[in-house]
């Protein structure tokens, strides 16, 4: 082979060896493209997700009849929210604070006032 055979094959070496750098170029950013664009999907419908599972509740108080027979915690089995207390005990010592109770001692004929939530917005 002669000079001019290696100049040439050389020369197509490094347009070919250009093109393939091209070619992975190209692909690189196609694929950070696709990942930023399915990290973003991702972000977003899990945001969405979160918003539905998380709807606001409201606190709100309501006075209950105490009847013969009623107890402080078969008031609260009535009334006890498992999403906005950990235990029932949580929730009888609650009542006992709102009604300024110091036992667990309540009398038919009075009322106690007991909280309770709602996911809707009551304004006066």
């Amino acid at each position: 082979m002669n000079n001019t055979d290696y100049t040439t094959k050389a020369l197509i070496n490094r347009q070919n060896r250009r093109r393939q750098v091209r070619q992975h170029r190209i692909a690189l950013i196609l694929s950070l493209f696709s990942i930023i664009t399915a990290s973003i999907l991702l972000i977003s419908f899990s945001t969405e997700a979160n918003d539905m599972e998380h709807q606001p509740s409201y606190k709100y108080y309501k006075s209950i009849e105490i009847t013969k027979g009623d107890t402080l915690w078969s008031i609260a089995n009535d009334n006890f929210d498992s999403a906005h207390y950990k235990d029932i005990n949580e929730y009888v010592s609650e009542v006992k604070k709102l009604n300024t109770l110091s036992s667990n001692d309540i009398i038919a004929g009075r009322y106690v006032i007991v909280p309770y939530y709602a996911s809707e917005f009551v304004s006066d």
